[in-house]
């Protein structure tokens, strides 16, 4: 039997930045990823097509630590993120545009032409956002994370809908609705519900630009994290196995001891790491008997398992183009091509989608964010091409009848219908498209219920709400964003796992 100090199951961005982290202290750590790739979701797909390389699942970063960027030394091993700017663009059926970025006069301009009241709102808006992201960021590595730790006033705005916020600083529908969609990705719950206040403050909390809140590309693509993480990795001594399953986690004596590929390879360890979703780790690879064996408190972890809530709406379209899409009728590259584009009204736009998908069916008139990299990173397509990446809601994966490729493809059929209106020469214009509906996400990336985050980022499961990186079974951590702070590409939760695996095997790990 092979043995090492720690085995790391999946070889996702928060598994390497732990491995990456126990190997720099010594550790003899091992990852085993079922890929034939490491990166998990934040992955750049070069054989999709020819000459392309996709981010295929995560598409901007904002929210990777800093410190470990620093502590890794990422950058020597080519990660390299830069900033969107402008970083957002609504057309509007009347043919109005909103396109917002970092010079303030512009912003003032583009937002006066709705409506000049909503100048001041809106600077005062960001400030808030801000500042609400600041104070989560600052607790993103805490080692015992409570949210009844944050001041009260704010934990009372973050319990709101993303709607009540942004109406308390502009009144321009299209406006509202490009500011709310950040408390939206990758949620299932509409504009007016409780707790989507707080997914806008954890999409402003990032720092990875070196602006509070700001979104940006990656050099190369998503994958271009991974691929630093895993070198880094390396570096340290750490072995990365790929096509290297994990059916099983052993334990004996109330603790972890090893892990069992696919292959039969039998891998014991002092200690456990495990990046999937709390679903798979607890219920596929431990098991219900183990826990109840070997773990105490195994009902009350059985009973949270079932309260997760982890069913996501949505769906991933990215398109290979021949041509830029003509929006505004205007030809050519415009600086809003590499911004994000949004399709979102008014906030009634988005909260019928929602009611749509709640009623049982995929949304008619989808929220969409799409993303252009290659107009400032043209070397990721063929010559003259591009990539359009979207990513739509709602598209729930608890859709009746399920998934099913015909599903897929009339998904991918509204949503281009949709932009369209927009950029009439878009359906001329796609040469292939890779569709990823939640069923897609769940199967090939690993995300159950098709859930980005690993579950919903809300008010209950946020902060001690999430599950602990230390779990009930003694030697067994979770590093994945199944625990605090969550969801987005971040590497916090292999940080943090890192941490208590090394102060736990003091001794092993210097």
């Amino acid at each position: 039997m092979e043995s090492y100090d720690v085995a790391v199951v999946g070889g996702g961005h928060n598994g390497l930045a732990c491995a990456a982290l126990l190997a720099q202290h010594g550790a003899r750590v091992v990852v085993c990823e079922r890929a034939d790739h490491v990166g998990g979701a934040a992955v750049s797909l070069r054989d999709l097509w020819p000459g392309y390389t996709v981010s295929a699942a995560s598409y901007v970063c904002s929210l990777l630590d800093p410190w470990l960027v620093e502590r890794l030394r990422l950058r020597e091993h080519g990660y390299h993120a830069y900033p969107k700017d402008p970083s957002s663009y609504t057309p509007s059926e009347d043919g109005r545009e909103l396109i917002l970025g970092s010079n303030a006069a512009d912003n003032a301009r583009a937002i006066a032409a709705f409506d000049p009241r909503d100048v001041e709102g809106y600077a005062a808006f960001v400030r808030e956002a801000e500042r609400l992201g600041a104070l989560l960021f600052d607790t993103f590595a805490d080692d015992e994370p409570s949210w009844r730790h944050l001041p009260e006033p704010e934990r009372r705005v973050m319990e709101g809908s993303v709607a009540e916020l942004v109406r308390r600083f502009v009144r321009t529908p299209i406006l509202q609705a490009t500011l709310a969609t950040d408390g939206l990705i990758g949620t299932y719950r509409g504009p007016e519900d409780p707790g989507t206040a707080y997914v806008l403050a954890h999409h402003y909390a990032g720092r990875a630009l070196g602006t509070q809140g700001q979104w940006g590309y990656v050099r190369g693509g998503m994958g271009a994290i991974s691929e630093a993480l895993a070198r880094a990795a390396r570096a340290y001594g750490a072995e990365l196995r790929c096509d290297a399953r994990v059916v099983r986690i052993t334990a004996d004596a109330g603790r972890a001891n090893g892990v069992v590929l696919e292959d039969g390879t039998e891998i014991a360890a002092r200690a456990v790491a495990v990046n999937v979703h709390p679903r798979t780790a607890f219920l596929d690879l431990v098991g219900e008997a183990t826990l109840r064996a070997h773990a105490e408190g195994a009902d009350a972890l059985l009973e949270r398992l079932r309260r997760w809530e982890s069913i996501g709406p949505s769906l991933k379209l990215n398109l290979a183009l021949h041509a830029v899409p003509r929006f505004g009728g205007r030809d050519g590259l415009h600086p809003y091509h590499a911004a994000t584009i949004h399709i979102a009204p008014d906030l009634a736009y988005l909260q019928r989608a929602y009611e749509q998908a709640r009623a049982g069916a995929a949304a008619t008139a989808p929220m969409l964010e799409c993303f252009m990299q290659t107009p400032v990173e043209p070397e990721l397509a063929p010559p003259g091409k591009h990539i359009l990446s979207i990513f739509a809601q709602w598209f729930p994966y608890d859709k009746p009848g399920g998934w099913s490729r015909e599903d897929g493809e009339r998904a991918a059929d509204t949503i281009v219908a949709v932009l369209s209106r927009f950029a009439p020469n878009l359906p001329d214009a796609i040469e292939a498209r890779q569709i990823l509906t939640p069923l897609d996400l769940e199967e090939r990336f690993g995300l159950i219920g098709g859930h980005i985050f690993h579950g919903e980022l809300l008010p209950g499961q946020i902060f001690d709400g999430r599950f602990p990186v230390r779990t009930p079974l003694r030697g067994l951590y979770l590093c994945g964003s199944g625990t605090h702070p969550g969801g987005c590409v971040s590497g916090f939760p292999g940080r943090r796992a890192a941490r208590a695996i090394a102060r736990d095997l003091a001794g092993v790990v210097r």
